[in-house]
């Protein structure tokens, strides 16, 4: 653009000079050259005198060349109001790009300013948390963050309750009821649930995650699958092994059983929410995703 630029203007310059040199120029018929004689032909005479200045002696033909300049000379005028309007066309973008640029600037140092504000404020609260804790007794602050846990529990329950990725773990018609917490040999507590199906159906896993196969000598042969979100299943009873290592949820990782110490054909499914040793009722899990279901006490064939 600036070479255009430049290109329009040196036009405009040569234009006005022949303009001069047009006006000064006069046809003098009939004047004698310097030997006296007089000449017909167009020609630039030098005086013999030299203080004076260069003479035209006669119109040298520059009227074509006058009529062309004055035809180019509105188009160079027409260039440089074109080259005018780009530029400040120019600066308009440059002026908008610079304040859109302060406009960033000064959106983020606000977000920074509240992402420190939130720092400052959540370091306040574990401070004034940790004050608390320590202002009680071992038996309060144990109740306290046992009540914590039980919310963070009951949270992730519902998680999986209302999550529509998570899979009914055993592929066909179960029965099932909730028995958390009733008592089993050893005077252990039931801490799970068992989904009462058919003989070497196919056992699911409920939600992605790793799954890895062991043998358990009260439960038989078991899974365990860590999911992604770092919970932890357990299932045990099962009759054959499935896919292990990454699976997707509903992928076969086992085969319903009754191995170790199973009364009747079942999958015995626990479910630790954060990870293991955090065992929950999973009954409410199973209730909400489990739709095919019958009552106990009824045939799984009828």
């Amino acid at each position: 653009m600036h070479r255009r630029l430049g290109m329009t203007v040196v036009l405009a310059v040569l234009v006005t000079a022949l303009l001069s040199t047009a006006v000064q120029a006069a046809p003098s018929a009939g004047r004698s050259d310097t030997a006296g004689s007089s000449s017909t032909s167009n020609s630039v005479v030098f005086t013999s005198d030299p203080s004076q200045d260069l003479v035209i002696d006669r119109a040298t033909g520059l009227l074509p060349l006058i009529s062309a300049a004055s035809d180019v000379l509105p188009l160079a005028l027409d260039g440089i109001a074109a080259a005018e309007r780009r530029l400040r066309t120019m600066i308009d973008l440059l002026v908008s790009a610079r304040q859109r640029h302060r406009s960033a600037v000064r959106a983020f140092a606000a977000a920074n300013r509240l992402v420190a504000d939130n720092v400052r404020d959540a370091a306040q609260l574990q401070s004034g948390y940790s004050d608390l804790l320590a202002g009680i007794s071992a038996t309060e602050r144990a109740r306290l963050e046992r009540d914590a846990k039980g919310r963070r529990n009951r949270s992730s329950v519902v998680r999986q309750m209302t999550s529509s990725d998570w899979i009914c773990p055993v592929d066909g018609r179960v029965k099932f009821v909730d028995s958390w917490g009733e008592r089993r040999s050893g005077n252990r507590r039931h801490e799970g649930v068992d989904l009462v199906g058919m003989r070497n159906a196919p056992i699911l896993a409920p939600v992605d995650g790793v799954v890895t196969h062991r043998w358990d000598t009260i439960g038989g042969w078991s899974f365990d699958l860590v999911a992604e979100d770092g919970d932890y299943y357990f299932g045990t009873h099962m009759s054959g092994f499935g896919k292990a290592g990454e699976v997707r949820a509903g992928e076969v990782i086992g085969s319903m059983g009754d191995t170790g110490n199973a009364q009747g054909v079942h999958l015995h499914l626990e479910y630790h929410p954060g990870g293991r040793n955090n065992v929950v009722n999973p009954y409410p899990i199973v209730d909400a995703r489990c739709s095919d279901r019958t009552p106990m006490g009824t045939s799984l064939y009828d």
